[in-house]
């Protein structure tokens, strides 16, 4: 008993040298695929582009959304934020749906062209987001849609929209931007480690409640 205790001893050490080898040389590559997990990106075309919601809208999304349009990958931008009525934000004007078309159209795109639909902040606040927007789209006859999503946010939103898109027949193509941080680099940066740590949290979080599959974990 005493020599396969002793027999184990160098098995184990050798397995934790190896595992600390590996994470030496590879570790760069090892936490861009960890970024590029939670911020899964596809090509194609759509009906739409869905700028995922919030409470203020960034512009960068926007800007994105728009050049998306300028090379003909969809017809139309919709614009989705959190509607908090309830609890006003500060400098952000009443009436933010009107604000934020005339805004955008502003920038140089037609009224056809922008679309904004307000969301309530009801838990689970990216699926009941997801149900809404769809639901609202699929009686609009819209068959596919490019989501643009902030981040590591990314992977939550898409599957979320994804699980509701699918009986309605909308099939999502996810669209990852970054602002703060790179998906290159996240871990040089304190909020791209936040926001890792953060959102697989979450997504996890979703995982475990239901709200996205399984095959999540293993499928883009």
């Amino acid at each position: 008993m005493k020599g396969h205790r002793k027999s184990i001893k160098p098995i184990f050490f050798l397995i934790l040298l190896g595992s600390a080898v590996v994470i030496l040389f590879f570790y760069k590559s090892i936490l861009i695929s960890a970024g590029e997990f939670l911020a899964p990106e596809e090509a194609g075309n759509a009906d739409v582009v869905i700028l995922e919601g919030s409470e203020v809208i960034r512009g960068k999304g926007v800007e994105i959304g728009m050049s998306l349009l300028s090379l003909k990958k969809a017809h139309r931008l919709v614009i989705v934020y959190h509607n908090s009525e309830k609890e006003p934000i500060f400098d952000r004007p009443l009436n933010y749906d009107i604000f934020l078309t005339k805004k955008i159209e502003d920038c140089g795109l037609k009224k056809d062209q922008v679309q904004v639909i307000r969301v309530p902040r009801n838990h689970p606040i990216t699926l009941t987001e997801a149900q809404i927007v769809l639901s609202h789209l699929s009686r609009e006859r819209v068959k596919s849609a490019i989501l643009l999503a902030e981040g590591f946010h990314t992977r939550r939103s898409y599957w979320a929209y994804k699980r509701i898109g699918l009986p309605l027949g909308i099939k999502i193509i996810p669209y990852s931007y970054f602002t703060v941080y790179q998906s290159k680099n996240w871990w040089q940066e304190t909020d791209g480690v936040v926001a890792f740590m953060t959102e697989s949290l979450k997504f996890f979080y979703y995982l475990v409640r239901g709200y996205i599959p399984v095959k999540s974990l293993l499928v883009t």
